[in-house]
């Protein structure tokens, strides 16, 4: 069994190697940086999720203003916040990759990683790409997952980007020619989280309640 797994394993990377060398034989530098960023599923989850928690929240439990349940208040503002950061994530990750590096939209800020520092790009079984290189990297994006790719049947764009930024990674004359705008690499998470999170707060405190008969 562990024979099958670790002959499985060889041929996955030897597919993967020979997939990078293909896409690196046909591939052009690309003028512009390439970004990829959520999109309407992710935008559309986070919309429900937002929704869904306004509605299923516990109004009582807050209590009003003129005589607010400590309890209460606290979980409903930790809880709002919780929730804000889950919808950013999903609906507003960010990866930029121009001449110099690439950047990932983090928590509190963009992180920059140089092209030097990566050595191999991997899509993970949940959907997020994974940096390979010198020293332990971070994991970002939220694609579709290999297996829902293989189920549906559908070419996943986050293989394509792995293997994209993979090649580039690996051969600098095919990395794009231009660096990438401020307003493609500014700002983290947080501030829309919080700004979110207070939305979700204040739509649970003073939207109309009536509880379910």
């Amino acid at each position: 069994m562990r024979a099958g797994r670790a002959e499985r394993r060889r041929e996955a990377r030897k597919e993967r190697r020979d997939r990078v060398e293909e896409l690196a034989g046909v591939m052009t530098a690309p003028q512009a940086p390439l970004v990829w960023r959520a999109g309407w599923r992710g935008k559309a989850t986070a919309a429900i999720l937002c929704a869904v928690f306004v509605l299923l929240a516990d109004h009582q439990d807050v209590g009003s203003l003129a005589h607010p349940r400590p309890g209460g208040l606290i979980s409903a503002v930790w809880s709002s916040l919780f929730v804000g950061w889950v919808c950013c994530w999903l609906a507003l990750w960010r990866v930029t990759a121009d001449r110099d590096g690439v950047y990932i939209r983090r928590l509190l800020s963009t992180r920059f990683l140089p092209w030097s520092r990566i050595g191999r790009v991997e899509l993970r079984q949940d959907g997020q790409l994974e940096f390979f290189g010198q020293s332990p990297e971070p994991m970002t994006g939220l694609f579709a997952p290999p297996w829902l790719s293989r189920v549906t049947r559908r070419p996943g764009t986050g293989g394509r980007a792995a293997d994209t930024l993979t090649v580039m990674a690996l051969h600098g004359d095919l990395r794009p020619t231009e660096r990438a705008e401020r307003a493609q690499i500014r700002g983290g998470l947080a501030r829309w989280a919080v700004l979110l999170g207070v939305g979700v707060y204040l739509a649970v405190e003073f939207l109309p309640y009536r509880p379910l008969a």
